[in-house]
């Protein structure tokens, strides 16, 4: 609507036969009602449990009287996109009810029975009766308060992080024209010196992504292996590497793949590690690279700065002292957009835990859009050389660096400062 933002809107949602209690209209629904930054969310139902998905995926309540403010508004929009409404269908919206005369006749038996079930002391039904004929207007809006985050929501949130990861970074590879990944070629003359590497040696991408490193590194004669795990990914850069007899890929878990073989050299670079929340699954692909570097071999590694994350912090909290101040905590499209994950509008970090959280859309590609709830480590230097350590690798040395400029060691407080790199090698 003009001046007010972003409506979403479910108008009529229909599920195949063949395609029902699979979890596609409430993955549908999700998708489109998670967007924290809407001005409103709302559908024309007769299905009350439809109402309470509503409410649930926006975390706000559906209150007529609020309702009532934007009706005549969303009715006039609706003129626009729907046959069946229009600014002059016949609708009552007032403090006691919302509906509208869609003249949409279904058999109600059910309906008495579905009112009861979905009516609860704590969350009394506010829309109304539902007379033949007519559908419950049902909206939320953003400024409404939010409901407060349940204990059973939290550990069901932390439970689903690693899947959560998954799929955001499965969406960033839309990405790849990220100011941070344009300096390539540069990187790759930076790795062959300082990992000692010529034409024929061999080098392991631990989370390879785009493949950009693998292909630069072949065109240099290296014989390059990426390993990513997702899998769409990789098939594009099989696909992409078909004809090159230096670059191959697989797919694979950075923290338990075995290729059954070593390398003169291991990357894994752009906060691969670091891209779990718990800490052992880190350090179980700091295990990875041991296992597949020869005797001798280096390893070049890259995280971000925790101590800059800090410097830059806007927004800090305990999850278990005050899991809603996550609800605060203002969406952006960064990793679609841009990969700056150090923009502190939009990010809050847990103090006790040291983890990184973000609201994170994705709107681009075939997908469905959808906003995700990210987490992420981030290191300080003595930190991260420790991990290394425990992995059985040596650190040559750690410096502080920014994107495409490796070879400038930059001071600990500099605010370009965002990545650690370090060169490590294993024992002969």
């Amino acid at each position: 609507m003009p001046d007010l933002g972003v409506i979403s809107w479910v108008t009529q949602l229909v599920v195949h036969a063949d395609h029902r209690h699979r979890d596609v209209g409430k993955r549908l629904l999700y998708s489109i009602w998670d967007f924290s930054d809407h001005f409103a969310w709302g559908l024309v139902t007769a299905n009350p449990f439809a109402v309470r998905a509503l409410e649930k995926a926006t975390r706000r309540r559906c209150d007529p009287q609020r309702i009532a403010r934007h009706h005549k508004g969303l009715l006039s929009l609706a003129s626009i996109y729907t046959p069946y409404l229009h600014s002059a269908t016949e609708s009552i919206v007032n403090q006691e009810e919302s509906r509208v005369n869609t003249e949409f006749f279904i058999d109600h038996t059910e309906l008495p029975y579905m009112l009861t079930d979905v009516t609860k002391p704590e969350t009394p039904w506010k829309l109304g009766a539902l007379p033949e004929g007519w559908e419950w207007f049902a909206f939320t809006f953003k400024d409404q308060p939010e409901l407060s985050l349940g204990e059973a929501e939290i550990e069901n949130m932390l439970a689903t992080s690693d899947s959560v990861a998954k799929y955001a970074y499965s969406r960033m590879r839309l990405a790849a024209s990220h100011a941070w990944a344009q300096h390539t070629a540069a990187e790759v003359a930076f790795i062959m010196r300082e990992c000692n590497l010529r034409s024929g040696c061999t080098v392991l991408d631990v989370g390879c992504g785009t493949g950009r490193h693998v292909f630069e590194l072949a065109r240099n004669g290296i014989r390059a292996t990426g390993i990513d795990y997702l899998p769409e990914a990789i098939e594009e850069r099989k696909a992409a590497a078909r004809n090159n007899e230096n670059a191959e890929f697989d797919v694979g878990d950075a923290r338990e793949v075995s290729l059954g073989k070593t390398f003169d050299t291991v990357l894994c670079l752009y906060d691969v590690i670091g891209s779990f929340a718990e800490e052992s699954e880190n350090q179980r692909i700091l295990t990875t690279i041991k296992q597949h570097l020869r005797p001798g071999g280096r390893a070049l590694l890259s995280v971000m700065n925790l101590d800059l994350t800090y410097r830059r912090a806007r927004h800090l909290f305990s999850i278990k002292k005050e899991p809603n101040r996550l609800l605060e905590l203002p969406a952006s499209d960064t990793m679609e957009a841009t990969g700056n994950v150090f923009n502190p509008d939009y990010y809050m970090i847990d103090e006790v835990t040291d983890i990184v959280y973000r609201k994170e859309q994705f709107k681009k590609g075939q997908e469905l859009p959808v906003q995700l709830l990210v987490r992420d480590r981030r290191y300080r230097r003595p930190d991260i050389v420790a991990m290394c350590m425990k992995a059985g690798l040596n650190v040559v040395w750690s410096h502080y660096v920014r994107a495409g400029q490796w070879d400038k060691e930059l001071n600990a407080e500099d605010e370009n400062a965002k990545e650690i790199l370090l060169l490590c090698e294993a024992p002969e």
